[in-house]
């Protein structure tokens, strides 16, 4: 079976890729290197991508479709409504939403926030409320979303946990080096002095450190090694004046990277979740093409 992503998430779509291959698909995903690779995701996952300029990413989304069996669009419904108009059913098509692509994000005025960030969020609102995600929903063949959060925002959506690569992301039980105690990730969209006020409400006594990934980006390829150098992973993340119940994706780096994470629930968790392995997580897929009637 043939099977095209179309843009991606953090590296979700190139996960995919990597282990619907060694299902023995084909399955590739296309990307637009005139967004940039700031983490080094893409040139990680260079063996998965069919790198397009902007110019011509539209086009060339149409062409690679026509010999598509599934064809998997992450977040850009513009793009959707295109391959519809083209292919109508003979095609089908999955949207499948992170995050920010249906959830949104409101000024909450985050003193680290880049002017271009909030050029992005306001532009994503804009954009949402002149496609219109409803039509966009109506068209697709299934709509899945990343975390369960977001099943209320889309008609019959299907939850895919985030996918680990567990290849990359691993214990390292051949480590002398001594551990430090706990990290947290700085972001463009969390308030995390909320959440270190939070914890130390609550009587958590850790040292947590704060990284500002917004500043000083680790590459993909040295995620796992700077992971292995903490015990522990705090993971609350305070955002549109709510904190987020499920794990981010670095929670569960972590957890697979043999860290123990401090939850929402400021509880302790150990081991990475099974629905979150990249290998189930590509079975529940395949479920989904099964039922449109691809496998």
């Amino acid at each position: 079976m043939r099977i095209l992503h179309i843009l991606d998430a953090a590296g979700v779509a190139c996960i995919y890729s990597k282990f619907q291959q060694k299902n023995g698909h084909e399955s590739k995903v296309i990307w637009n290197k005139d967004v940039g690779d700031k983490y080094g995701i893409y040139d990680y996952y260079k063996d998965y991508i069919i790198n397009v300029s902007y110019a011509d990413f539209t086009e060339r989304c149409l062409r690679e479709g026509e010999t598509a069996d599934v064809i998997h669009v992450h977040g850009f419904i513009d793009i959707l409504f295109k391959l519809h108009k083209k292919f109508h059913k003979s095609k089908k098509i999955i949207l499948h939403y992170h995050g920010t692509d249906i959830r949104g994000l409101n000024r909450q005025g985050l003193p680290h926030r880049s002017r271009l960030s909030d050029t992005v969020i306001r532009l994503k609102r804009l954009y949402r409320k002149k496609i219109g995600h409803s039509k966009a929903q109506k068209l697709a063949d299934a709509v899945c979303v990343s975390t369960p959060d977001l099943l209320p925002l889309v008609r019959n959506g299907i939850h895919i946990p985030i996918p680990i690569d567990t290849d990359h992301f691993k214990p390292d039980n051949n480590s002398s080096v001594e551990l430090k105690e706990a990290f947290t990730m700085n972001s463009e969209v969390t308030n995390i002095q909320w959440a270190l006020d939070y914890c130390k409400k609550n009587g958590i006594n850790l040292n947590i450190e704060v990284f500002d990934r917004t500043k000083n980006p680790i590459m993909y390829k040295d995620i796992p090694d700077f992971i292995r150098g903490y015990k522990t992973y705090v993971d609350i993340r305070y955002v549109n004046d709510t904190v987020i119940e499920n794990l981010s994706s670095t929670a569960l780096q972590a957890l697979a990277s043999g860290l123990r994470v401090l939850d929402y629930k400021l509880q302790f968790r150990q081991g990475l979740p099974p629905e979150h392995n990249a290998v189930n997580v590509v079975s529940q897929l395949s479920g989904i093409y099964k039922d449109l009637n691809l496998l």
